[in-house]
Order: structure tokens, then C-alpha cells, then sequence
């Protein structure tokens, strides 16, 4: 087994990612792929304005992390709008995302995953507030700093490269 640091860019369509962190609540990895325990419940990833976000973990499908991903998230709350085969890890969890104009959203119960497709490791992204919008995309409502504001962002992931979440705030 290898710890390798498995990368996922959240990428901003107006390029105005602050920073931002993604803090586990529950996950799944596939036996044997996390024998010192860096993946737990609490645990706090960050990113910069580049939003990448890193994740050191084993990689190795399993249909057991697949089904947990199921379990917790309907295919039609994942960007794919189906459920996955094997996945190498999922995790579910808060996803906070500050933008340069003071706006800071936060996401409730997203799942993000690293499967794999071809020759690469592809990611997933889902929620359990999420709703299928075509093309490869889900609606989020987040919770805002903003008073009276629920803004409305979609997250692409399939037909980007594939370590990238496209994100597009609908409204701000």
C-alpha cells in the first residue's frame, strides 16, 4: 500500500476563489488503503484561491465504497447522475468556500469520491441537498454570510479534466 496526495481542484468560473476548506464528517476507504488513519471524521482539509484541495490516501476501487456512496447519496444528487462501480475513498462532509467578494458559502452533506475511468482517477461530487441539473452538473443551496441570501451554485464534474470541479456561483 502507497499513501499518494490524491488532488481535486475546485475551479472558480470567475476566478474569484479566496480560499476555502472541506471538513469530513463521515467516509469510506477501501481495506487496507489508510493503515495510519490520516482520513477521520474531523478532519479539516484547505485550499487556497487555486482551490485545490489534497487528500492523502491509498488508492484502490472497491465496490464496498461505492455502495457507501450510494447509500448516502442518491445518483440523481451526483453530478453523474448515477451510481458509481468501484470508488478508491468518498467522503462526505462541509464544503466552505469564501469568495474575494466577501461572500463565504457554506455546503452542507457533500460528498466528494475518487474513482477511476481509463487510465486516470476521476473524482465525484454529490450532496444530499443536491439536485441534478444535466450536462454533468448538480445545484447546491448554500448557507451565507449575507443575510436574506441563499445563493445557488453548480458544480460540474464531467467534461472537465478529470481533478476538476467546475464551480459556477448562479446567484450572489
Amino acid at each position: 500500500m502507497t499513501y499518494h496526495d490524491n488532488d481535486v481542484t475546485f475551479s472558480v468560473t470567475s476566478n474569484n476563489l479566496v480560499s476555502g476548506s472541506f471538513t469530513v464528517n463521515s467516509f469510506s476507504v477501501t481495506g487496507g488503503q489508510d493503515p495510519d488513519n490520516k482520513i477521520h471524521a474531523g478532519l479539516v482539509v484547505n485550499c487556497k484561491g487555486d482551490g485545490k484541495f489534497t487528500f492523502s490516501v491509498g488508492r484502490k476501487g472497491s465496490s464496498d465504497v461505492a455502495n457507501w456512496f450510494s447509500k448516502n447519496i442518491p445518483a440523481d444528487r451526483t453530478t453523474f447522475n448515477h451510481d458509481p462501480g468501484d470508488l478508491n475513498f468518498a467522503m462526505i462532509g462541509t464544503l466552505v468556500l469564501n469568495f474575494a467578494n466577501g461572500i463565504t458559502c457554506t455546503f452542507y452533506n457533500v460528498a466528494i469520491a475518487q474513482g477511476h475511468s481509463g487510465a486516470s482517477n476521476n473524482w465525484w461530487y454529490g450532496g444530499q441537498q443536491a439536485f441534478y441539473n444535466g450536462g454533468n452538473t448538480v445545484i447546491c443551496g448554500a448557507s451565507s454570510n449575507q443575510q436574506n441570501n441563499i445563493p445557488l451554485i453548480q458544480f460540474q464534474r464531467g467534461g472537465n479534466d478529470v481533478s476538476t470541479v467546475s464551480v459556477t456561483p448562479k446567484t450572489f
